[in-house]
């Protein structure tokens, strides 16, 4: 051996000592679900390429888009046993939830969901709107009800609202 692959070599063995060498290659999406993917990089196709960093859904998810462009991390020092993605280009869903707060936004549907253990936003709206067509309106005349014309826009409203929100 050289005086250079000496070298090379101990830089290689202090670089991997306690510390993973992840690999990382950048791949198109073949398909998805919610919890792995799988991409094709060149001639190879790599099945269940994760989602996550571990192996439970985590409290964020970011589904790749089919075609799209993903950055995948093999934490298997190039054996391409244990990949995970960390960079989506194209996201077809994003998910979080904090503490019961869910969040979601769905590129498919083309909505948005708002919601915790009790209520959610579109719930919330939805509610609002039904109550203020309801509502009984005190005049001098006596008492009366929202207008025809406003419950006819207040129900364009509420079918953006459904329109919108999940």
């Amino acid at each position: 051996m050289s005086r250079i692959e000496e070298i090379k070599s101990s830089i290689q063995q202090i670089a991997r000592t306690n510390q993973q060498l992840g690999i990382v290659f950048t791949a198109e999406v073949v398909s998805a679900n919610e919890a792995t993917a799988d991409v094709q990089f060149g001639d190879f196709i790599f099945t269940g390429v994760k989602l996550f960093s571990i192996e439970a859904a985590g409290g964020l998810l970011v589904k790749p888009k089919v075609g799209s462009m993903v950055t995948v991390l093999d934490l298997s020092e190039g054996k391409y046993r244990d990949m995970v993605i960390i960079k989506c280009d194209t996201p077809e869903l994003v998910k979080m939830e904090i503490n019961g707060l869910e969040v979601e936004i769905n590129g498919v549907s083309g909505k948005v969901a708002l919601k915790n253990s009790a209520t959610s936003f579109k719930d919330l709206l939805n509610e609002l709107v039904k109550e203020v067509n309801a509502a009984i309106i005190t005049t001098p005349a006596g008492a009366g009800t929202v207008s025809p014309a406003t419950q006819a826009k207040l129900k364009l409203i509420d079918n953006k609202i459904n329109q919108l929100f999940a």
